[in-house]
C-alpha cells in the first residue's frame, strides 16, 4: 500500500512539474512576443520624433523666408534646436529601451530559475516517497491514534 501512495505521488510530482515547466515556456514565449510589440513601439516613438522635428523645422524655414531672414542666425539657431532637441528625445527613448531590455532579460532569468527549484522541489518529493519520508532517530513509531501517556513518554 506505502509503494502504490509513493507511486502515485511520484506520476503527480512529475505531473506537476511537466506543467510548471509548460507554464514556464508559454510564459517566455509571452515575453518575447511583449518585447516585439515594445520594440515596435519604440520605433513608432522615433519616427515621430524625426517627423515633428521636421515639421517644426519647415516652420522655423517658412517663418524665416515670409520674414525675409532665411538666412539669420535666429533661422539658424531655431533649425539646430529643434534637431537637437529630436535628438535628446530619440536618445532618452534609446536609453529606456536598453533598460526594458535589461529587465525582460531578468525576468527571463528568474522564470528560469523559478522553473529549475520546481523541478528540483519535484526530484526532493519523488525521493521523500519512495523513502517513506525521515524520522528523528528513537522517534516512536506511529500508531495511528491520539497520543497516550504511554507512547509519548510520561508514565
Amino acid at each position: 500500500m506505502a509503494v502504490t501512495a509513493g507511486v502515485i505521488a511520484a506520476v503527480g510530482t512529475v505531473a506537476s512539474v511537466a506543467s510548471s515547466e509548460k507554464s514556464r515556456s508559454q510564459t517566455k514565449k509571452a515575453s518575447r512576443v511583449q518585447e516585439r510589440v515594445r520594440q515596435t513601439q519604440d520605433a513608432r516613438a522615433r519616427l515621430a520624433q524625426i517627423r515633428e522635428a521636421r515639421m517644426a523645422q519647415a516652420q522655423v524655414l517658412q517663418g524665416g523666408a515670409t520674414q525675409g531672414a532665411l538666412g539669420s542666425s535666429a533661422v539658424q539657431g531655431g533649425y539646430s534646436a529643434i534637431g537637437s532637441n529630436a535628438e535628446n528625445n530619440i536618445q532618452f527613448i534609446n536609453q529606456v529601451d536598453t533598460m526594458q531590455q535589461r529587465i525582460a532579460k531578468r525576468m527571463e532569468s528568474a522564470g528560469n530559475w523559478s522553473g529549475a527549484a520546481s523541478a528540483f522541489g519535484g526530484v526532493a518529493s519523488i525521493a521523500g516517497s519512495f523513502s517513506g519520508g525521515t524520522k528523528p532517530k528513537g522517534a516512536a513509531p506511529d500508531t495511528g491514534g491520539t497520543p497516550t501517556n504511554s507512547n509519548i513518554g510520561i508514565d
